[in-house]
């Protein structure tokens, strides 16, 4: 069951959110106050936050970037500040969706659902991430790379994505200095990949990028 915190010093705009999302099967809490809702916050995971931007002591605004700095809860903003500028306002200080009132209850719930959706599915595609990662990590743990060559794949893998130098390889793993006509860096590489190919791997986890260095990705398309 998804939870929700509704912040609204409209005492009974905040009673009437609750008592619908209730009936659509989520766990509502309230408050009616920026500071609360942070205080709330420290203490009960929620799922979503509604909150109204137009709040006593702290705004909205003020209570979405804590909420950003702090924790990882979407933002479903509610106000009656329907130009352009306040809903920038609203989406820099960290919201996810942005409603003007008076808003229609389809259209609420349409929103809600739509951002439990989005934050489903990047659960989903983290989760799946890290499972390929377990699972390639495994798979390279028990191929018999030399020591040499388990050192430059994991250090490549530590900086995935990003294009190391040959230079700075030649420094950190093989611990000497690149000179112009040695070849033992590259050896290594090949036989790297060599042995991933074996493997049933693609040698593409390890790219070229030339007069540049080497990369690793560790998603990749043979």
């Amino acid at each position: 069951m998804s939870r929700i915190l509704v912040v609204d010093d409209d005492v009974e705009l905040n009673q009437l959110i609750c008592e619908v999302l209730s009936l659509e099967g989520y766990q509502v809490s309230s408050v009616y106050c920026g500071e609360t809702a942070l205080q709330f916050l420290e203490k009960n995971a929620v799922d979503l936050v509604l909150l109204d931007v137009m709040l006593p002591k702290l705004s909205g605004l003020q209570v979405a970037r804590r909420i950003c700095q702090r924790f990882a809860t979407p933002i479903l903003m509610l106000t009656a500040l329907n130009d352009e500028s306040s809903m920038l306002d609203g989406y820099q200080a960290g919201a996810d969706q942005y409603m003007a009132k008076p808003f229609k209850v389809p259209e609420l719930i349409t929103r809600i659902k739509a951002i439990f959706r989005r934050v489903g599915l990047e659960k989903q595609r983290q989760n799946g991430l890290a499972q390929n990662q377990t699972e390639f990590c495994d798979a390279i743990n028990n191929l018999p790379f030399t020591g040499t060559e388990a050192d430059l794949l994991g250090y490549l893998m530590r900086y995935e994505g990003v294009v190391v130098s040959k230079a700075e390889l030649q420094i950190e793993v093989l611990k000497k200095e690149l000179s112009p006509f040695d070849r033992n860096l590259d050896m290594h590489i090949s036989n790297v990949r060599k042995k991933l190919v074996e493997a049933g791997m693609s040698k593409q986890h390890i790219k070229t990028v030339r007069g540049k260095g080497y990369s690793f990705i560790e998603m990749v398309r043979d």
